[in-house]
């Protein structure tokens, strides 16, 4: 079988041409006539919050039908309180409606909707580490590292592999330890990535190397190479299918990387992976959620549903000891980044479950609280409720 590393794009790339759309879906139309993908038009820069909250609405509906016995199925759906009904807020400041008194299942891999709120969270923290750092005068690499793969592998193999291997590497070897030591490390953020493509599940890690100052080329180009040779060793003895010297083990600069890290930032790398669009016809978790949803590809659920189970209850990031308390970045769990509410909204209106339950099941959720944002009135919310509560028991609404 063919193995697969998923080189990272060159430096160097760049695009000629311009973004056109078909209603649905935008594309970049290369000169040659070919088609670059940018994802849906909700996803682009472009998009009103509304939209974007509606898909993520929309993609959660379906992930808790891919997951129905895991704790995503109550997300934004069970009350907190089972005394009480579901609230809605609205903070007149900012003309934003939200819920009150749901669950959230904190899930930063499966959930679209807590995905959102917790790596916006951590991302501001690599931020501040990463500026802080750079403030003392200190630098920044990329280090990615990955291993030989092929469709035969699952990624529940892969990543425990992963995780044996990165714990000898990151932990330190006799090896790794003197040439980290070489390279000025002080401390390092590792998180994880994985996209799915024709060979199969592809995770890789990206680390952040924090380090006392840029080195020069050439010293940089050797240490890699040794470091890509005990990273193989590593692999080894995890029973991975091992890398090459050229793919393995990549480091660059944290102030340029491949173009599509250039276009978010490289925090938004870092702590983002499974929610952007996938590269060079590789798919993200959420990519494969997308097609389930909008395509009904029953194997883009199933490898959706692989990945949500095998990454059930990991960190999305890894921070080395007394990173967070140098910069004085704070302990936070996902939950409680989660469950966090706006604290100046004020209560409009409460729905009991009979209202609840056919709003749920008819995906109008999102739609309420456009309706409120858009009417201050609330006569557009209220007749949705209705339209919802008649659809449910299929009477026909009459007018006059």
């Amino acid at each position: 079988m063919d193995l697969f590393y998923g080189a990272n794009p060159p430096l160097s790339t760049s695009f000629h041409g311009s973004v056109v759309s078909n209603g649905k879906y935008s594309y970049w139309l290369l000169s040659d006539g070919k088609k670059l993908p940018l994802g849906t038009i909700t996803e682009t820069p472009s998009a009103t919050p509304a939209e974007v909250r509606k898909r993520r609405y929309q993609l959660l509906y379906h992930a808790k039908k891919l997951l129905p016995k895991e704790r995503i199925a109550g997300c934004l759906f069970k009350r907190v309180d089972a005394a009480q009904g579901v609230k809605v807020l609205f903070n007149k400041a900012r003309n934003k409606a939200n819920y009150g008194n749901l669950q959230r299942c904190a899930n930063p891999w499966a959930c679209p909707y807590c995905a959102a709120k917790i790596t916006e969270s951590r991302k501001a923290d690599v931020k501040k580490a990463m500026d802080g750092h750079l403030a003392t005068g200190g630098y920044v690499y990329l280090m990615t590292l990955t291993n030989s793969h092929n469709a035969s592998h699952s990624l529940k193999f892969l990543k425990e592999g992963q995780r044996q291997a990165m714990r000898r590497f990151m932990g330190g070897t006799r090896v790794s330890r003197a040439l980290f030591a070489a390279l000025g490390k002080q401390h390092h953020i590792n998180a994880y990535e994985v996209t799915h493509g024709q060979n199969g599940f592809h995770p890789h890690h990206h680390v952040l190397l924090f380090v006392a100052s840029e080195l020069d080329q050439e010293v940089l180009e050797g240490l890699r190479d040794q470091l890509a040779a005990e990273w193989i060793n590593c692999c080894a003895n995890a029973g991975l299918p091992l890398p090459d010297m050229k793919h393995g083990l990549d480091i660059r600069s944290g102030r340029f990387a491949a173009d599509y890290v250039n276009k978010w930032g490289l925090e938004h790398e870092m702590t983002k992976g499974h929610i952007k669009k996938g590269k060079e016809g590789g798919m993200t978790p959420f990519d494969l959620l997308r097609d389930y949803a909008d395509n009904g590809n029953a194997q883009s659920g199933k490898l959706f549903q692989e990945f949500a189970l095998s990454f059930k209850g990991a960190r999305q990031l890894v921070w080395s000891r007394g990173l967070k308390k140098l910069y004085k970045i704070g302990e936070k769990t996902d939950q409680e980044i989660a469950d966090e509410t706006d604290n100046v909204s004020e209560e409009l209106f409460t729905l009991d479950q009979e209202f609840w339950i056919p709003l749920n099941r008819q995906q109008r959720t999102a739609d309420l609280l456009q309706y409120v944002e858009e009417d201050p009135s609330l006569q557009k919310a209220m007749e949705l409720v209705r339209q919802c509560l008649l659809n449910e028991h299929k009477i026909p609404i009459l007018d006059g």
